[in-house]
């Protein structure tokens, strides 16, 4: 049921970046036209920070997995690696730039003082950040992505060529509905992968009983 939900939501990722699949508003008329745009005319990329708070949440590259955040790490400031930079308010985006191809990425939307590594990039826009957050993982857009990336053990993308690529852009009454769309999609993908980890926990539960 997972894998389907999955196989579901890149079905439908497809149809709406290419246009096949549009919305209209609520008087059942067309939108308008796509613009074509770079990621860097759209967002702001790593914005600046006079400051950090003297004890926050770090998120790392290891507190992400498939837009969810696992890891909740409290540090103080005085503790911190010298990679805690990225200090988050509601909707900024946290892409991961050391080995993109996981998109291990996140939408951040919580309250209280989160602090990221700078192995991610902190996407910032006036844009959807739902809308913003999919494009990012569109297929064209994670394709240019790979092309841009140096390295072989660990490739990665630097913010400059990230902010060169081309991304497609609706008008922001699209871009909610088409990230309402997808949103629910992931709803049903968080809630199977729950039960799946319910089910694990209660299998490990059940075997240590069997075998003590």
């Amino acid at each position: 049921k997972h894998d389907l939900w999955q196989q579901y939501k890149q079905g439908m990722m497809q149809q709406l970046f290419s246009q096949k699949l549009r919305f209209q508003d609520d008087n059942g008329q067309d939108f308008p036209d796509w613009e074509e745009k770079t990621l860097g005319e759209i967002v702001i990329i790593n914005p600046k920070v006079k400051s950090l708070p003297n004890s926050f949440i770090y998120i790392d590259l290891e507190s992400v997995e498939k837009g969810r955040l696992l890891l909740q790490k409290k540090l103080l400031l005085s503790d911190a690696p010298s990679r805690a930079q990225r200090y988050l308010q509601k909707n900024d985006i946290l892409f991961q730039m050391v080995r993109p191809y996981q998109q291990n990425n996140y939408h951040f939307n919580l309250n209280g003082d989160y602090v990221a590594s700078t192995g991610y990039a902190q996407i910032r826009t006036e844009q959807n950040a739902q809308y913003v957050y999919f494009a990012l993982h569109e297929k064209s857009f994670l394709d240019e992505v790979i092309n841009r990336c140096t390295g072989t053990s660990y490739p990665s993308i630097n913010s400059t060529d990230l902010s060169a690529i081309n991304i497609s852009l609706p008008s922001l009454a699209e871009q909610t509905k088409i990230a309402a769309c997808l949103s629910s999609i992931d709803a049903k993908i968080n809630a199977v992968a729950q039960q799946l980890e319910q089910a694990r926990v209660w299998k490990q539960g059940l075997l240590q009983q069997m075998f003590v």
